[in-house]
């Protein structure tokens, strides 16, 4: 490595050396030789590391990514991004040599007409919480896919009421409809398991999984929120979903208490989320889908960048034991 490379590449990593970033310890139960990032499709979700895409696309680069998630750019939503924005993104992407796995989407991220969300209204994203704009964005989203080359796309289930499975048929024909819209323009829809939301855990997806049977239906499987809603994400909720529509996995680690209360995310490697379990499950189903990093962690004295970069190096080096032979 040169000078300048071994510069560049510290100055990313921060405090952490490249041996503890890329696992690259003892093999056997520690390591594999084996290079993670040939064995699977992994990226990040750009804003996790910052709003500035070119900044987050140098950071993922330094690890030997090559797949990006779009939520938010610049501070937008994609979907309300403009067209010079749009061709910003296009160009970084060609630049920097980066494939998008899935564009990020608020559609059906607000309340379901007629119920009343358990966490009161809210209005963090998507035409100030109005059911009637969803279809406008989810159009915006197909043509982001189009625009940005993938053909998945996020979606939600509505924030969360008392009693959601008494919703599930409504929601259900949502979903139908978005899919049957997407479908048309050859893009997939993923349905996201978001604990604030109606479909929160594993068990949950797979009921709605049944429900909406479109054949570009599938789950954007989070194996880190089903913890908030008392669910062990892996094994139990990751044994209820259907292998063949799992279509992209989102990586994070949680810690909660006994019963679990005050759960909160930590950087990935340090809570009780049994993701090497997790990614060896991935293996034995032969998953070929996409995967993202999702870590959602920062605190008062560590940066969202510099706590997605831990929580990178946490991943690659779970990713690594999961690989080893006999570990």
């Amino acid at each position: 490595m040169s000078i300048l490379r071994r510069r560049d590449f510290l100055k990313v990593l921060g405090s952490l050396s490249a041996a503890q970033a890329f696992g690259m310890g003892p093999l056997g139960k520690e390591g594999s030789s084996e290079d993670p990032l040939k064995v699977f499709k992994l990226g990040c979700i750009s804003d996790e590391f910052t709003q500035n895409f070119e900044q987050a696309l140098q950071a993922m680069k330094h690890f030997g990514l090559s797949w990006v998630e779009i939520r938010t750019l610049w501070g937008v939503y994609n979907t309300d991004a403009t067209p010079k924005q749009v061709r910003e993104i296009r160009r970084l992407l060609d630049r920097y040599r980066f494939k998008v796995s899935m564009i990020d989407t608020g559609v059906f991220k607000c309340t379901l007409p007629g119920t009343r969300p358990i966490a009161g209204e809210k209005h963090d994203y998507t035409a100030a919480n109005q059911y009637s704009k969803q279809y406008d964005v989810l159009k915006r989203a197909i043509e982001r896919a189009h625009q940005l080359g993938t053909d998945k796309i996020r979606v939600f289930s509505f924030w969360r009421v008392a009693n959601p499975e008494a919703h599930y048929s409504r929601i259900a024909d949502d979903l139908s409809k978005a899919s049957e819209i997407a479908g048309k323009s050859g893009v997939r829809v993923l349905l996201e398991n978001e604990s604030a939301c109606n479909v929160g855990t594993g068990h949950e997806s797979a009921k709605m999984l049944a429900r909406v049977p479109s054949s570009n239906f599938g789950a954007n499987w989070d194996v880190g929120n089903g913890y908030w809603l008392g669910e062990i994400s892996y094994p139990d909720g990751y044994d209820a979903l259907p292998r063949n529509r799992i279509w992209h996995v989102h990586f994070k680690d949680v810690h909660c208490n006994p019963g679990f209360k005050g759960c909160h995310t930590t950087i990935v490697g340090q809570g009780q989320i049994d993701l090497v379990g997790q990614v060896r499950a991935l293996l034995r189903n032969n998953y070929q889908g996409t995967m993202s990093l999702e870590p959602e962690f920062h605190t008062k004295s560590i940066s969202s960048m510099e706590g997605t970069k831990r929580s990178v190096a946490g991943l690659l080096k779970i990713i690594r034991r999961a690989l080893a032979k006999g570990a």
